[in-house]
């Protein structure tokens, strides 16, 4: 197809562009209109005749919705490195060969003798050959970390840095259309409340059962009348 046409092995692509079809459930004839080919081309593709371009493959391989990876010697997915690394103090990347440490990990070099006449660096590394030294020493103790620091979080390894940071309250709940029952509003929902913004549950239902109960005995002072009209008060 082009100079950037797939390596075939043993028509793997052309394999490949049979499973998208079973999955899209697409004639050669579909599969050529939607990715702007004639259908023998298609059908030379399948026997493994000619080789796709890696543009018009993952074209392909989109209409069944899959995709290709990058994968390492165990099989396990590579990904590509984060678009928000860390860059110097001139917008540039670090060298990508090389191990990049967060800026608050100061090499005892410049701890012990600081530059002032420059901006604080954003991250701090070690030329190749110190790098691999210090590695045969440290091998035990110390691996290679995978990529760079992100920017994102050396926001969190700062925020974290500066210790405990202020609660932040949750949102106040949103207002109910109260549907109450008459006999709920002289102390609490009663059980065929369908509301029950005032359950008989929690701190208020334990303050009415607590004054209830230290409440004086309301009989002792209740005046009755006798045979005699004579007011007396019952022992």
């Amino acid at each position: 197809m082009s100079e950037r046409a797939l390596p075939e092995r043993d028509g793997e692509a052309g394999r490949y562009v049979v499973r998208v079809r079973r999955l899209a459930d697409l004639s050669q004839r579909d599969l050529a209109a939607r990715v702007g080919l004639s259908p023998s081309t298609v059908s030379r593709i399948e026997s493994g005749l000619i080789a796709p371009t890696l543009d018009l493959y993952e074209r392909m391989l989109a209409l069944a919705e899959l995709r290709l990876a990058v994968l390492d010697a165990a099989g396990h997915e590579v990904t590509p490195v984060p678009v928000d690394t860390v860059r110097d103090n001139q917008g540039r990347r670090f060298p990508a060969h090389l191990d990049v440490a967060p800026p608050d990990e100061v090499p005892y070099e410049r701890w012990a003798f600081p530059r002032y006449d420059r901006p604080d660096a954003q991250g701090w590394f070690q030329h190749r050959t110190a790098r691999d030294q210090r590695g045969a020493e440290d091998a035990p103790l110390r691996e290679r970390p995978a990529d760079h620091p992100t920017e994102n979080e050396l926001a969190l390894r700062r925020r974290l840095m500066r210790g405990r940071q202020p609660r932040v309250d949750a949102p106040p709940a949103p207002d109910l259309v109260c549907e109450c029952l008459d006999a709920c509003f002289e102390e609490v929902c009663v059980t065929e409340c369908p509301c029950q913004c005032e359950p008989q549950t929690g701190d208020l239902w334990r303050r009415l059962l607590a004054a209830r109960s230290s409440a004086p005995d309301a009989s002792a002072d209740l005046v009755q009348l006798g045979e005699e009209g004579e007011v007396e008060r019952s022992s």
